[in-house]
């Protein structure tokens, strides 16, 4: 469906390596091709799209039926189309087919009696075109020019649950690709990027006679689970957890979550459950888990803490300084780039490797302020209420937002050293300890002047997989 970015290239994958996402697709159809095991293939097409729904909200359908059984276009100068607001909802059917006067019109060249569709337009037709009008949001005379088309166009990134990747992908790619058609300087394909995100998900309950029960009205009593109705005791069934909806009533109210544990709270917790991709599990033991953690960090910071902006690495002298700020740097740059790549999960354990370390090691002094001053920065695009409120506790009278993004400064030690694992055929067998920068053959020469230490016959290796600063594989 989309542009991938062509500075991402594959890696560990033999004929494809330095190859971007794109050339690679076709080189593997190319080669399948040559094989014969298989074609190239459109898999989707366009065929039918049923755009119209029997409600009030959406995009009235610009459509009249004279009474002679001639089918109109509404004319330009009566658009848009204003809906009725002395409307009905309680009623059954659709609201604006019901309404007594609404549907009534003329024909402006004939002056026969007319009636308008009454069916209204699906909110998938509206969303399929609205990013254009982000193009030229200012725009009275047009809904987006070319120029500014030009400049913008394609989206960079597409966020959106699997309905959007399956069906709005087709619909947006129909829409720019009719508008190109009409002379609108468009792109041929409208996003560069899709990322598909996960459901929110929660257990569900209902009682013996299938009427669904809210989680927080569900109480668990030794091993059962029940609810009181106009104060009686039911018996409840807990059923599998599936994706929050109205209709099954496993929501959780976000005020109710906000008010008692605030806002960053929930949405660290959330951020931090899963990868975007990947279904999200609620859980309220996970938010107060959240809420306990940064509850600890506000009382370390709150009593003792200055915030500062910048330090001098020569300032470290002690070995335990240097490894903090070494520490404290790489996090800078790992974090920074789990945001860029959309693994806020795993950004998020790193913010919390880096609070556990700093409390472990127990610095002080301006390397303790410039330690936490930047887990406040990068924590702050997550939680900004707590970060900010640490700040000004600390006398600080800086906005967070307003100090640029911390460049990490990764001149190393040059003892530095980490643990690699060594594998045969993926199983654990030793682990070794190494400068940290050591190259992949430096570090299979170190094993073959020990390899009966480790138990490894490096003559019959077929292939060695090295991930730096992890581990080593012989298979």
């Amino acid at each position: 469906y989309c542009e991938t970015n062509e500075r991402d290239l594959l890696i560990n994958s033999e004929f494809l390596n330095e190859k971007n996402i794109k050339k690679a697709k076709e080189i593997i159809i190319k080669k399948i091709e040559e094989n014969k095991a298989g074609k190239k293939s459109v898999k989707f097409k366009l065929k039918d799209w049923g755009v119209s729904r029997q409600r009030y909200w959406g995009c009235p359908i610009p459509i009249i039926y004279r009474k002679d059984g001639e089918i109109l276009t509404v004319e330009e100068n009566e658009l848009p189309i204003r809906l009725p607001d002395d409307i009905e909802l309680r009623s059954a059917g659709n609201p604006l087919e019901n309404h007594p006067t609404w549907k009534k019109t003329k024909c402006p060249k004939t002056g026969m009696d007319a009636i308008r569709e009454t069916d209204t337009l699906d909110t998938f037709f509206d969303s399929s075109w609205y990013f254009l009008r982000f193009c030229s949001p200012k725009s009275s005379e047009e809904p987006f020019n070319n120029e500014e088309l030009s400049y913008w166009m394609p989206v960079d990134h597409y966020i959106g649950g699997i309905e959007h990747a399956i069906l709005h992908l087709l619909y947006s790619r129909f829409f720019v690709r009719a508008l190109k058609f009409c002379g609108k300087k468009l792109p041929e394909e409208p996003f560069r990027k899709l990322i598909t995100q996960g459901m929110v998900c929660h257990e569900t309950f209902r009682t013996k006679d299938n009427k669904w029960i809210e989680p927080k009205n569900a109480i668990k009593e030794n091993g059962a689970y029940w609810t009181n109705q106009n104060n009686k005791r039911i018996e409840i069934i807990k059923g599998r957890s599936e994706k929050m909806s109205k209709s099954k009533k496993n929501i959780v109210d976000p005020d109710s979550i906000v008010f008692t544990y605030g806002a960053d709270t929930a949405r660290l917790f959330m951020i931090s459950d899963s990868p975007p991709e990947k279904d999200l599990e609620w859980s309220i033991d996970g938010i107060k888990a959240m809420n306990k953690y940064l509850e600890k960090i506000y009382d370390l910071l709150s009593s003792k803490f200055k915030f500062i902006n910048t330090f001098q690495k020569d300032q470290c002298i002690l070995e335990e300084e240097k490894k903090a700020y070494e520490f404290t740097n790489n996090t800078i740059y790992s974090f920074s780039e789990d945001i860029k790549n959309y693994r806020f999960n795993t950004a998020v354990a790193k913010l919390r490797e880096l609070s556990n370390f700093l409390v472990r090691e127990k610095i002080k002094g301006n390397l303790f302020n410039y330690c936490w001053s930047i887990y406040l920065r990068l924590i702050y695009i997550i939680t900004p209420h707590f970060s900010q409120e640490l700040v000004h506790k600390s006398g600080s009278d800086q906005i967070i937002e307003n100090i640029e993004w911390p460049l990490a400064d990764l001149s190393k030690s040059s003892n530095t050293k980490v643990l690699i694992v060594i594998q045969i055929n993926g199983k654990k067998k030793d682990i070794i300890k190494v400068d940290e920068n050591i190259e992949k053959d430096k570090l299979v020469e170190i094993i073959t002047k020990n390899q009966n230490d480790y138990n490894i016959s490096v003559n019959k290796t077929k292939k060695i997989v090295f991930v730096p600063k992890k581990i080593i594989n012989f298979v």
